[in-house]
Protein backbone atom coordinates (compact mmCIF):
# COMPACT_ATOMS: atom_id res chain seq x y z
CA UNK A 1 0.00 0.00 0.00
CA UNK A 2 1.64 2.91 -0.98
CA UNK A 3 -0.06 6.25 -1.05
CA UNK A 4 0.69 10.36 -1.48
CA UNK A 5 -1.07 12.72 0.38
CA UNK A 6 -1.68 15.23 -1.80
CA UNK A 7 -4.56 16.71 -0.21
CA UNK A 8 -4.12 19.72 2.04
CA UNK A 9 -7.49 19.47 3.55
CA UNK A 10 -5.87 15.78 5.63
CA UNK A 11 -4.91 15.58 9.27
CA UNK A 12 -1.67 16.47 9.70
CA UNK A 13 0.03 14.01 11.57
CA UNK A 14 2.74 14.27 13.87
CA UNK A 15 4.09 12.10 16.16
CA UNK A 16 6.28 12.64 19.51
CA UNK A 17 8.95 10.39 20.30
CA UNK A 18 11.27 10.46 23.18
CA UNK A 19 12.50 7.87 25.75
CA UNK A 20 10.80 7.31 29.48
CA UNK A 21 10.20 10.41 31.56
CA UNK A 22 10.72 13.23 29.53
CA UNK A 23 7.44 14.18 29.32
CA UNK A 24 5.93 13.51 25.97
CA UNK A 25 2.50 12.86 27.38
CA UNK A 26 2.71 16.20 29.53
CA UNK A 27 3.92 18.07 26.56
CA UNK A 28 1.01 17.25 24.70
CA UNK A 29 -1.77 17.37 26.81
CA UNK A 30 -0.88 20.80 27.98
CA UNK A 31 -0.22 21.52 24.08
CA UNK A 32 -4.02 20.34 23.72
CA UNK A 33 -5.36 21.39 26.85
CA UNK A 34 -3.44 23.92 28.55
CA UNK A 35 -3.51 22.13 31.68
CA UNK A 36 -0.28 20.39 33.20
CA UNK A 37 -0.18 16.76 34.70
CA UNK A 38 2.98 15.85 36.40
CA UNK A 39 2.90 11.59 36.33
CA UNK A 40 1.28 9.30 34.00
CA UNK A 41 1.25 5.87 33.84
CA UNK A 42 0.78 4.34 30.28
CA UNK A 43 1.96 1.29 28.42
CA UNK A 44 -0.17 2.23 25.42
CA UNK A 45 0.03 5.00 22.88
CA UNK A 46 -2.56 7.74 22.47
CA UNK A 47 -3.39 9.40 19.22
CA UNK A 48 -5.46 12.62 19.55
CA UNK A 49 -7.49 13.84 16.46
CA UNK A 50 -8.54 17.70 16.44
CA UNK A 51 -8.89 20.39 14.68
CA UNK A 52 -6.60 23.44 15.41
CA UNK A 53 -5.91 26.88 14.33
CA UNK A 54 -2.95 26.51 12.03
CA UNK A 55 -1.68 29.82 10.17
CA UNK A 56 -5.55 31.19 10.85
CA UNK A 57 -6.97 28.78 9.59
CA UNK A 58 -9.27 25.61 10.92
CA UNK A 59 -6.64 22.52 10.51
CA UNK A 60 -7.52 18.60 11.24
CA UNK A 61 -4.38 17.29 13.65
CA UNK A 62 -3.56 14.09 14.58
CA UNK A 63 -0.90 13.57 17.26
CA UNK A 64 0.11 10.39 18.42
CA UNK A 65 2.16 9.90 21.78
CA UNK A 66 3.70 7.20 21.58
CA UNK A 67 4.86 4.97 24.12
CA UNK A 68 8.47 4.84 24.43
CA UNK A 69 9.31 1.03 25.45
CA UNK A 70 6.98 -0.16 22.30
CA UNK A 71 10.40 -0.48 20.14
CA UNK A 72 8.58 -2.64 17.26
CA UNK A 73 6.30 -0.03 16.54
CA UNK A 74 8.60 2.46 15.90
CA UNK A 75 9.16 1.72 12.39
CA UNK A 76 4.89 2.07 12.38
CA UNK A 77 5.40 5.82 13.82
CA UNK A 78 8.25 6.76 11.22
CA UNK A 79 5.85 5.84 8.28
CA UNK A 80 2.89 7.17 9.66
CA UNK A 81 3.89 10.71 10.24
CA UNK A 82 4.66 13.19 8.21
CA UNK A 83 6.28 15.46 10.99
CA UNK A 84 7.98 14.34 14.61
CA UNK A 85 8.14 15.91 17.57
CA UNK A 86 11.45 14.41 19.44
CA UNK A 87 11.50 15.66 23.36
CA UNK A 88 14.46 14.96 25.72
CA UNK A 89 14.94 16.30 29.02
CA UNK A 90 18.04 18.85 29.29
CA UNK A 91 18.03 17.27 32.87
CA UNK A 92 18.96 13.42 31.50
CA UNK A 93 21.91 12.97 28.89
CA UNK A 94 20.94 9.49 28.01
CA UNK A 95 17.58 10.94 26.57
CA UNK A 96 19.45 13.37 24.80
CA UNK A 97 21.12 10.57 22.88
CA UNK A 98 18.00 8.63 22.34
CA UNK A 99 16.70 11.77 20.62
CA UNK A 100 19.55 12.97 18.66
CA UNK A 101 20.22 8.89 17.56
CA UNK A 102 16.71 9.58 16.25
CA UNK A 103 16.79 12.79 14.53
CA UNK A 104 19.43 10.98 12.81
CA UNK A 105 17.42 8.05 11.95
CA UNK A 106 15.01 10.45 10.50
CA UNK A 107 17.17 12.59 8.38
CA UNK A 108 18.15 9.35 6.84
CA UNK A 109 14.86 7.50 6.41
CA UNK A 110 12.69 10.64 6.19
CA UNK A 111 14.84 13.66 4.71
CA UNK A 112 11.92 15.05 3.53
CA UNK A 113 9.74 15.12 6.68
CA UNK A 114 9.17 18.07 9.06
CA UNK A 115 11.38 17.83 12.94
CA UNK A 116 11.40 19.35 16.08
CA UNK A 117 13.79 18.74 18.60
CA UNK A 118 12.57 20.13 21.62
CA UNK A 119 14.03 19.76 25.18
CA UNK A 120 12.13 19.83 27.95
CA UNK A 121 12.45 20.71 31.78
CA UNK A 122 14.05 23.82 31.45
CA UNK A 123 12.68 25.37 34.44
CA UNK A 124 15.33 22.31 36.31
CA UNK A 125 18.43 24.52 34.96
CA UNK A 126 20.21 23.27 38.27
CA UNK A 127 20.21 20.05 37.07
CA UNK A 128 21.10 20.83 33.24
CA UNK A 129 23.29 18.03 31.74
CA UNK A 130 22.35 18.84 28.55
CA UNK A 131 23.85 22.30 27.12
CA UNK A 132 21.28 24.18 24.75
CA UNK A 133 24.08 24.99 22.48
CA UNK A 134 25.00 21.24 22.05
CA UNK A 135 21.22 20.27 21.19
CA UNK A 136 20.87 23.74 19.16
CA UNK A 137 23.58 22.61 16.94
CA UNK A 138 22.76 18.96 16.30
CA UNK A 139 19.52 20.56 15.15
CA UNK A 140 20.45 22.74 12.85
CA UNK A 141 22.67 20.14 11.13
CA UNK A 142 19.89 18.13 10.27
CA UNK A 143 17.99 20.90 9.27
CA UNK A 144 15.39 20.56 11.96
CA UNK A 145 13.64 23.29 14.87
CA UNK A 146 15.12 23.11 17.84
CA UNK A 147 13.62 24.84 21.40
CA UNK A 148 13.55 24.22 24.74
CA UNK A 149 10.74 24.52 26.71
CA UNK A 150 9.21 23.80 30.53
CA UNK A 151 6.05 21.85 30.29
CA UNK A 152 5.39 22.30 33.95
CA UNK A 153 6.36 26.14 34.08
CA UNK A 154 4.18 27.27 31.14
CA UNK A 155 1.96 26.74 28.43
CA UNK A 156 2.56 29.66 26.69
CA UNK A 157 6.44 28.59 25.47
CA UNK A 158 4.74 25.12 24.34
CA UNK A 159 2.11 26.93 22.66
CA UNK A 160 4.84 28.73 20.76
CA UNK A 161 6.51 26.13 19.72
CA UNK A 162 4.17 23.97 18.34
CA UNK A 163 2.03 26.28 16.94
CA UNK A 164 4.91 27.13 14.75
CA UNK A 165 5.96 23.82 14.21
CA UNK A 166 2.58 23.13 12.68
CA UNK A 167 2.71 26.12 10.31
CA UNK A 168 6.01 25.09 9.18
CA UNK A 169 4.56 21.20 8.43
CA UNK A 170 1.69 22.98 6.81
CA UNK A 171 3.92 24.98 4.68
CA UNK A 172 6.00 22.07 3.90
CA UNK A 173 3.21 19.59 2.69
CA UNK A 174 1.88 22.45 0.57
CA UNK A 175 5.54 22.18 -1.68
CA UNK A 176 5.83 18.20 -1.26
CA UNK A 177 4.84 15.12 -1.70
CA UNK A 178 3.95 13.49 1.33
CA UNK A 179 4.98 9.90 2.51
CA UNK A 180 2.85 8.69 4.78
CA UNK A 181 -0.02 5.94 5.05
CA UNK A 182 -3.66 7.63 4.14
CA UNK A 183 -5.40 5.44 6.12
CA UNK A 184 -2.76 3.42 8.04
CA UNK A 185 -4.50 3.58 11.63
CA UNK A 186 -6.43 0.22 12.18
CA UNK A 187 -9.96 0.57 13.86
CA UNK A 188 -8.95 1.74 17.21
CA UNK A 189 -10.70 1.57 20.58
CA UNK A 190 -12.50 4.89 20.68
CA UNK A 191 -12.81 6.61 24.27
CA UNK A 192 -14.71 9.80 25.80
CA UNK A 193 -11.99 12.73 25.75
CA UNK A 194 -13.93 13.99 28.65
CA UNK A 195 -14.18 10.53 30.50
CA UNK A 196 -9.90 10.01 29.45
CA UNK A 197 -8.65 13.12 30.44
CA UNK A 198 -11.27 13.94 33.47
CA UNK A 199 -9.64 11.04 35.06
CA UNK A 200 -6.08 12.45 34.33
CA UNK A 201 -7.04 16.27 35.23
CA UNK A 202 -9.47 16.19 38.15
CA UNK A 203 -13.84 14.57 37.67
CA UNK A 204 -14.91 18.20 37.58
CA UNK A 205 -12.44 20.27 35.09
CA UNK A 206 -14.37 21.29 32.38
CA UNK A 207 -13.51 19.27 28.95
CA UNK A 208 -11.14 20.25 26.23
CA UNK A 209 -12.67 22.78 23.76
CA UNK A 210 -10.93 21.38 20.82
CA UNK A 211 -10.02 17.99 20.96
CA UNK A 212 -12.45 15.88 18.83
CA UNK A 213 -11.59 12.11 19.51
CA UNK A 214 -8.61 10.33 21.50
CA UNK A 215 -8.26 6.77 20.20
CA UNK A 216 -5.90 4.01 22.34
CA UNK A 217 -3.71 1.60 20.62
CA UNK A 218 -3.63 -1.48 22.70
CA UNK A 219 -0.62 -4.04 21.66
CA UNK A 220 -2.55 -5.87 18.82
CA UNK A 221 -3.64 -2.67 17.46
CA UNK A 222 0.16 -1.41 17.50
CA UNK A 223 1.17 -4.64 15.69
CA UNK A 224 -1.77 -4.49 13.17
CA UNK A 225 -0.01 -0.44 12.26
CA UNK A 226 3.18 -2.02 12.54
CA UNK A 227 2.32 -4.38 9.55
CA UNK A 228 0.20 -1.65 8.13
CA UNK A 229 3.40 0.47 8.03
CA UNK A 230 5.52 -2.19 6.11
CA UNK A 231 3.05 -2.57 3.08
CA UNK A 232 4.10 0.56 2.04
Amino acid sequence: MKTEDKNNNGPLRVAVLGSRQVGKSALTVRYLTKRFIGEYRSDTDMLYKCVLQVDGAPQSVEIMDTWASCDQSSDAHLQWAEAFVVVYAITDKQSYTWAANTVQELSERRSSASVLMLGNKSDLGHLREVEEVEARTLALTHASRFSEVSTAESCTPVADALDNFLKEVKTHRGGSNGNTLSNGSPKQRKLSVTRMLGSLIGRHSPPPQHITELIVLDKEERSKLVRCSRQI
